[in-house]
């Protein structure tokens, strides 16, 4: 199929088919069930594609938003050249999420056969049916040319759909154009199926610059107020949250929000019944979560060094909170190491030493949002890049 013939920034630019779920406000309201999927991870998506709008490319998002009140299938435009086709399906949980996924799987190859001739390229998420067979069949049949971004590690998975997932998995990778990659330990995967001399890309994630720009001038406000935000689990660091809430000095407030198995919160509630200046807020909505972030100075990733998160994933949250140009504060974690040097980012290599230390460690500290401007530019570089060989 021909590319389009104008022509943006040194590289032909396509209509592109993104096979995803996301989640967005118009979404939302046609739901009866409540947002499921990360609002890290959601953000992480639109910014794949304003990046890619960016380079000149027009962005179709198929999106399998598993609503329950949705009846049939409507469109949001959410930045020019980008717009989101909801599927139409329904809310079921656990074991039933085969159907479910059976169910977008559908829908999704309906939606490529009636415009089969709109698209150039297709990049998909992961090998989950309802991403993977659309996008095989879209090159097989159709022959346009597919790209997999890939996290999450679905390998590891030990469920019902193991086998499925290893089936696809070795077909995708040996079908695919190129990859991108959320983690650096994923090109191990590509090595293994043999098909490291295919293009690929490590995007741990993507900056906003519109969001930067607004947060331009942002600077530590006298509260210096901390938060997190997250599920938090023994495996994902909640120890260390534990020793931010011990160890926080006076003169900072800590603010939590998020979900945990009832025991573990329990145990923070418990920690944070003698602090004053430490809130726990439960899980809050967009909206909620939107207002606390513009009054927040400081946010924190919990880390677990020994995670199998470290090699098959990333905390894309990292991405969000430098777009606002707040300073985000991490202990030690290998994956992180890319962006030690950035001015935002402070690693507290003596843990929970340095927290008590924190204002001290601030004083000479500054954002430099210039800083954070040359590192998204060098992502949406990266991601031109790539692009240009798999459509040379």
């Amino acid at each position: 199929m021909p590319v389009k013939k104008t022509f943006y920034g040194g590289i032909n630019t396509l209509n592109i088919l993104i096979y995803t779920s996301l989640i967005t406000p118009g979404c939302l309201e046609r739901r009866a069930n409540k947002e499921y999927i990360s609002y890290a991870g959601q953000r992480k998506i639109l910014m794949l594609c304003k990046s890619l709008a960016s380079l000149g490319h027009t962005v179709d998002v198929c999106s399998t938003s598993y609503a329950k009140t949705l009846d049939r299938p409507f469109t949001e435009n959410l930045f020019e050249k980008v717009r989101v086709i909801h599927a139409p399906t329904f809310g079921l949980f656990g074991r039933t999420s085969f159907f479910k996924r059976t169910i977008g799987t559908a829908f999704n190859v309906y939606w490529l056969v009636r415009h089969s001739r709109q698209y150039q390229l297709v990049i998909f998420y992961n090998y989950h049916i309802e991403f993977s067979v659309p996008s095989l069949l879209a090159k097989k049949l159709l022959g346009l040319k597919i790209i997999m971004d890939y996290e999450d590690g679905l390998f590891y998975d030990k469920g019902y759909q193991s086998s499925l997932y290893r089936y696809l998995e070795k077909t995708v990778y040996r079908e695919s154009e190129g990859f991108i990659l959320v983690n650096k330990g994923l090109t191990g995967r590509i090595r293994q199926f043999g098909q490291e001399n295919k293009p690929s890309v490590v995007i741990n994630g993507f900056l906003d610059s519109e969001l930067l720009q607004a947060n331009w001038d942002h600077k530590d406000g006298t509260g210096r107020k901390i938060a997190f935000s997250g599920n938090f689990n023994r495996s994902g660091g909640f120890q260390e949250l534990l020793e931010y809430v011990d160890n926080l000095p006076e003169d900072f407030s800590l603010h939590i929000t998020g979900r945990a198995d009832p025991q573990e919160e329990a145990i923070l509630r418990d920690h944070i019944k003698e602090q004053p200046n430490v809130f726990f807020y439960g899980y809050l909505d967009t909206d909620e979560f939107e207002a606390l972030l513009k009054d927040m100075d400081i946010f924190i990733l919990l880390n677990n060094p020994d995670s199998e998160f470290n090699s098959t994933n990333f905390p894309s949250k990292l991405f969000n909170y430098l777009s606002r140009n707040r300073f985000v504060l991490s202990t030690y974690n290998p994956i992180l190491e890319p962006y030690y040097s950035l001015s935002n980012l402070i690693i507290l290599h003596n843990f929970p030493g340095d927290l008590r230390r924190l204002g001290e460690l601030l004083k000479d500290r500054s954002q430099e949002p210039g800083q954070l401007l040359s590192l998204h530019l060098g992502i949406v570089g990266s991601l031109k890049q790539f692009l240009e060989k798999i459509l040379n």
